[in-house]
């Protein structure tokens, strides 16, 4: 797509689209660039249709994500400042059904893609930017037509992707120190703050074969031995494996085992092999989340149980920091970062995070029919997971049990 950055006294023409695509949402003026045609004649031609001037010598100025939440398409846009020749004319058949000239604070207001908001306020906001147009030659109000009314850059840096089997070796001992480790003794943990004495999400396990997707350092596996299940865990990292097979032989976890393997393939287990599979706070991990789900699928026997806990994807698209405005679009799947522990070692890691509709569609599209779903308040006085203003707010885990139709 181009998009028209049009700027008037440190102000940008923003506009209310009533077409896909981003149907009902305010925007740069945006249009879909055809095979036949550049970026810029694209950008010409919008602006001579919709509003009825010719726009001067274009300057690029960014380049962004950003997506559809009606259909889920991702559009790459790239932004041109355009000084405009002539008036401008509202064609109210258009696109459109309102415009305004808008300055940086007056964004926030506005139902507009997160991944178009911040980088236009960084615009707005830096000096150096600011568009050399003479507005007084240019626009003339109520020239024969309607006058014009008065998610962060891409979540996904740019570069090579973050290898997140590499990064879970790199802070394994860290996490298992800071976060982890030994704090919970017995319990079957669904995030750091619930446990499955509280959500009662699981079927008996006794004497039933469990498969823990994504077993991090043997906790989970180890909690389930315990209650009585034969589980085994499968990890992608080499270290996280190593602590796990150490810590259930200091927990004399007879019934734990653990084999290291990406939980995108399951080829290793056979059909049918499992009464059930859980996995806690691992499939935000996860690309390839649908061959996961699949997977599962194939090695649960016929009625098998499926839970697991991934982070709220409301709470993924929060501010990291008071006050919790939305950061990211609640749309936008996939969010780099870096985490960083006490110690000072730190590693990169890329997360998805899917709407809670996507996730029903998703399970239901492997084979299973969706039982439970739980959205807690997890309200604790430990800090170490976000202040307690911000568990007042939004859920900060998703909770899903299925079964294997």
């Amino acid at each position: 797509m181009s998009a028209m950055l049009i700027e008037r006294d440190a102000k940008a023409l923003v506009a209310h689209r009533c077409r896909a695509p981003f149907a009902g949402q305010w925007v740069l003026p945006l249009v879909v660039v055809r095979d036949d045609e550049a970026a810029e004649e694209a950008l010409r031609r919008h602006a001579r249709e919709q509003f009825a001037v010719d726009v001067g010598a274009e300057t690029f100025a960014e380049t962004v994500y950003i997506t559809d939440p009606d259909d889920q398409r991702q559009y790459v846009a790239n932004i041109f400042r355009t000084p405009i020749d002539g008036a401008m004319r509202f064609n109210a058949e258009g696109e459109y059904d309102d415009a305004r000239w808008l300055g940086a604070d007056d964004l926030d207001a506005l139902w507009m893609p997160p991944d178009l908001r911040l980088p236009l306020i960084k615009i707005l906001t830096d000096p150096a930017g600011t568009a050399a147009t003479d507005w007084a030659a240019t626009y003339t109000a109520g020239a024969q037509g309607t006058p014009l009314g008065e998610a962060p850059p891409s979540a996904i840096d740019e570069g090579p992707a973050p290898d997140n089997r590499a990064s879970w070796d790199a802070i394994s001992a860290p996490y298992q120190e800071q976060i982890f480790g030994e704090r919970f003794g017995d319990r079957f943990m669904w995030s750091w703050a619930t446990s499955e004495n509280d959500l009662h999400l699981l079927d008996d396990v006794r004497g039933k074969r469990v498969l823990v997707l994504g077993c991090g350092g043997g906790q989970d596996a180890v909690a389930l031995a315990n209650m009585g299940a034969i589980a085994t865990g499968i990890d992608q990292s080499a270290k996280q494996i190593a602590y796990a097979k150490a810590y259930a032989s200091r927990h004399d976890a007879l019934n734990a085992s653990f084999v290291e393997g990406s939980i995108e393939d399951l080829s290793r287990f056979d059909d049918a092999s499992f009464d059930m599979a859980v996995s806690a706070h691992v499939l935000n991990y996860v690309e390839r989340i649908e061959d996961t789900l699949r997977e599962t699928h194939r090695v649960l026997k016929p009625g098998g149980s499926f839970a697991l806990s991934v982070r709220h994807p409301f709470d993924a698209a929060l501010a990291d920091d008071a006050p919790y405005r939305i950061d990211h679009a609640y749309w936008t799947a996939a969010r780099d970062w870096v985490w960083t522990f006490d110690s000072g070692e730190s590693a990169p890691f890329r997360q998805w995070f899917w709407p809670v509709s996507r996730w029903f569609e998703m399970l239901m599209n492997a084979g299973f029919a969706v039982e439970r779903m739980l959205e807690p308040r997890e309200v604790t006085d430990d800090d170490t997971h976000g202040d307690r203003e911000r568990q007042e707010l939004v859920p900060y885990s998703l909770y899903l049990k299925a079964r294997k139709r």
